[in-house]
């Protein structure tokens, strides 16, 4: 086993366990944009067209939601957004963000706990490769709802099995409670087609619109 891949196993070894992933992803922030590149990460760019489709103007302020190292950060600054922020469990992978410049504000939370961050404050909250199997609980909807500006939107990636494990439930009742909308989606895709085969987890982007 390549250490790449013994840090992918390590991270879903950890079951969502805060401390074992903090850890993990501490011990993998060095190498962890090589590895994601070499098995062909492909959230990010996907998000960034969906940022692009319903979030056009480059003055929206956007949260990061497990921002990891700054890689989807990237692709947006790239693409002329400015008021980025970030959010990660890992200090590790905090550092490594820091160092890119492409981020307003970036601090050490976790999700699924409350944020802070006032009622409103975004106008987007994307996040990249984090709503998956042993991650952030589909309960952290609720509080990204809630930073969320009016007409806001949320640009997603949630695997498929983490959509039928909870957060299909969890959206489909900040929908049935007026909070959010179902507003577009991606096609099914594999978010890392050159990993090992049990990490090649189906996927889509998901975009909810704050009513």
């Amino acid at each position: 086993m390549s250490d790449s891949e013994a840090h992918l196993k390590y991270v879903y070894a950890a079951d969502g366990n805060a401390s074992a992933l903090s850890h993990s992803y501490d011990g993998w922030a060095r190498d962890y944009d090589a590895d994601m590149s070499g098995w062909g990460y492909r959230h990010p760019s996907i998000i960034a067209g969906m940022v692009g489709r319903h979030a056009p103007s480059h003055r929206t302020e956007i949260l990061d939601a497990g921002c990891g190292t700054g890689v989807l950060g990237e692709t947006l600054a790239v693409l002329g957004y400015a008021a980025i922020d970030g959010i990660d469990l890992s200090e590790g992978m905090l550092q490594v963000a820091g160092s890119k410049g492409c981020y307003r504000d970036l601090k050490q939370q976790m999700l699924g706990e409350t944020l802070d961050f006032g009622t409103g404050a975004y106008g987007a909250i994307v996040s990249s490769g984090v709503m998956t199997p042993g991650h952030a609980p589909a309960t952290c909807l609720h509080e990204l709802a809630r930073v969320l500006k009016p007409g806001g939107h949320m640009i997603l990636t949630i695997t498929e099995q983490a959509w039928t494990d909870s957060y299909g439930a969890a959206v489909a009742g900040l929908v049935a409670d007026g909070i959010i909308s179902l507003h577009d989606q991606s096609q099914r895709y594999v978010g890392l087609p050159g990993a090992p085969e049990a990490e090649r987890l189906p996927a889509r982007v998901h975009v909810l619109r704050r009513t």
